[in-house]
């Protein structure tokens, strides 16, 4: 199964500022989440992600949206959401036995660290938004391991903004 990120990232590498604001995000970003979201119709995410997009903004109604928590127990905002402490692997074999052939991660910065080092992430796009915070999420923590990436496209979204998709190497 194909697994990819989808993180906008400030010009300084962050993928969130300390306030968890995501004020700074482009509308070419929001189309581009939504788009690959609804192509893959499984989406990956950690609780504080799920929170800033819960109830309004979850990108699909449909399809599967796993939330990593370890509030296995909330109630969650529609019926496709699935709350689980399960590992990256599980979740994978989980999608893929629904029947998904791709998956998304949307954030943040524990479950993408988590993915990555389970060595389950084919793709990275990083929407690069024209900003820098002093203090922020950085994209991963925890990882001791280096990885090799290969440039597969580059697109200019605006004026200010850049996306950068890359292919992983896994170790």
């Amino acid at each position: 199964m194909k697994t990819i990120i989808y993180l906008a990232v400030s010009a300084n590498g962050l993928i969130s500022n300390n306030r968890n604001v995501p004020d700074w995000l482009s509308q070419e970003y929001g189309q581009g989440f939504m788009v690959i979201s609804q192509r893959t119709q499984a989406v990956i995410m950690g609780k504080t992600t799920y929170n800033v997009l819960a109830p309004d903004y979850l990108p699909i109604k449909e399809g599967s949206l796993v939330v990593l928590t370890h509030h296995t127990k909330a109630e969650p905002a529609q019926s496709n959401v699935l709350f689980t402490e399960d590992s990256p692997e599980k979740i994978i074999e989980q999608l893929a036995a629904k029947g998904h052939t791709e998956a998304v991660i949307i954030g943040g910065t524990q479950t993408v660290s988590a993915f990555i080092k389970a060595g389950l992430v084919n793709e990275i796009i990083l929407v690069v938004e024209p900003v820098l915070f002093g203090n922020g999420l950085p994209l991963l923590k925890g990882i001791e391991a280096e990885y090799q990436l290969s440039l597969i496209d580059v697109n200019k979204l605006n004026n200010n903004t850049v996306q950068l998709h890359y292919s992983i190497k896994n170790n």
